[in-house]
């Protein structure tokens, strides 16, 4: 009978296993092939999930014209299979309301509408949203309550945080929502660097439980701000 027991336990893990293992490939391929060939600038991405499954979601987005790229960073609460499939939902309707719409503060408020009817009780989702017009290099950008965009600043050396006003997706079906939501617009010099991430870098923990930290990661920027995006990334990987 014991043996049986073990057998049986050990069929229900493989299964588990096989599962995940499909929602991770899932999960992969929602996210981007490669990175987007634009003009004067130099992009580079990573992706590390803390379960076998993440929530964590990042994506450039066509808009409807040449001349403007969408790109978001976004966050579900939660890990494991029910993140990534409220994951893959906002991703869907993220697209769907970017096409041809040049207002980020509206394509959230427009997400939002339908996140909150299908999101479960409890869970949201944070979302760092900008259009950049790749000729003028203007970005347009709203929040959805995310990590703010850094900016850092070539021609004066210094940081700069970007945070317009606005609730997670799913918090609210609407009313608070597009009350709160703001839109800010910045332009990018010749040499600035703009860093969008989760907060699974700065909650980011040692072996004595301390957080790494905004400072740190502020810090981190100054000092690494004018390599390459690839070195930059695998550096800040692995700070």
């Amino acid at each position: 009978r014991s043996l049986r027991d073990s057998q049986e336990k050990d069929r229900d893990r493989e299964r588990m296993e096989s599962e995940f293992n499909s929602a991770k490939a899932v999960h992969a391929e929602l996210l981007p092939k490669k990175m987007p060939q634009l003009p004067g600038m130099d992009i580079f991405t990573a992706y590390n999930s803390a379960k076998e499954v993440g929530g964590d979601y990042y994506d450039f987005i066509p808009v409807g014209d040449e001349e403007h790229l969408a790109l978001c960073v976004a966050d579900v609460s939660g890990k494991g299979i029910p993140g990534s499939m409220v994951m893959g939902t906002t991703r869907t309707i993220l697209r769907m309301m970017a096409v041809n719409n040049l207002s980020a503060a509206d394509v959230l408020s427009k997400t939002n509408f339908h996140v909150a009817r299908d999101i479960k009780r409890g869970m949201f989702v944070t979302c760092m949203y900008a259009i950049l017009n790749v000729r003028t290099k203007e970005m347009t950008i709203a929040s959805a309550g995310h990590n703010p965009m850094l900016i850092w600043r070539a021609a004066t050396n210094t940081i700069e945080k970007v945070r317009p006003n606005g609730i997670a997706l799913g918090f609210d079906k609407g009313p608070v929502f597009n009350k709160t939501i703001r839109e800010q617009r910045v332009t990018l010099a010749p040499g600035d660097r703009v860093v969008l991430y989760t907060d699974g870098a700065v909650e980011s923990m040692n072996e004595q439980r301390e957080e790494w930290g905004d400072e740190a990661l502020d810090e981190f920027t100054l000092k690494n701000a004018t390599l390459p995006s690839k070195e930059y990334v695998r550096l800040l990987i692995k700070a």
